[in-house]
């Protein structure tokens, strides 16, 4: 009977270390949105591996840019070389600043895996007698669906349009942290 119980246990342990792990994304996004929500910047920054973030940015923007520059009527365009080579240039400053916590903190409220305008270095919060300020607690955060697309990487987008993903990378059995954005197919031209 003994050896049955020891059994039972050791079971009980590895379901819910089982479980437990599985279930880690969704409490690292609510710990996200709660950080959002006290407008707890330093503790939401906890969560996000900004070089990693940044390089993973810049690389998509990068061959979004060398994709539009040889399109078939950019072959002739002259322009199309000094473009590229400025380009490069202003991407890294532009990802710098808007991959900041302010910029990462805007991007996810939104919903939006894309860089978003005047996002970089604005801290918003709520002027006295907005309805925002009296709640006692932040605007509805999106409905985000996690999506896992292996053990160490989940996906994590707002349903319903293309509005890119986030990708958080496991750190541990229970611990993630948002280390790449995939860019919608179609970033507006203020994002450019």
């Amino acid at each position: 009977m003994k050896k049955s119980h020891v059994l039972i246990a050791a079971v009980a342990v590895a379901t819910s270390l089982v479980l437990s792990s599985y279930a880690s994304p969704y409490w690292t996004l609510h710990r996200m949105n709660t950080a959002i929500a006290e407008k707890d910047a330093d503790r939401f920054s906890s969560y996000i591996d900004f070089p990693a973030l940044r390089d993973s940015v810049k690389g998509q923007m990068m061959v979004m840019m060398n994709e539009r520059l040889s399109r078939p009527e950019m072959a002739d365009n002259p322009f199309a070389g000094i473009g590229q080579m400025m380009g490069a240039a202003l991407i890294n400053p532009i990802v710098d600043a808007a991959v900041s916590p302010a910029g990462v903190i805007a991007m996810f409220e939104s919903g939006k895996a894309q860089p978003l305008p005047g996002a970089a270095g604005k801290q918003e919060s709520p002027a006295p007698g907005d309805a925002r300020a009296d709640a006692p607690d932040a605007p509805d955060a999106p409905n985000y669906a996690v999506d896992y697309e292996s053990w160490s990487r989940v996906a994590i987008s707002k349903p319903g349009g293309d509005a890119g993903r986030f990708i958080l990378k496991r750190t541990g059995l229970w611990s993630w942290q948002l280390a790449a954005l995939e860019l919608p197919d179609s970033v507006p031209a203020a994002a450019d």
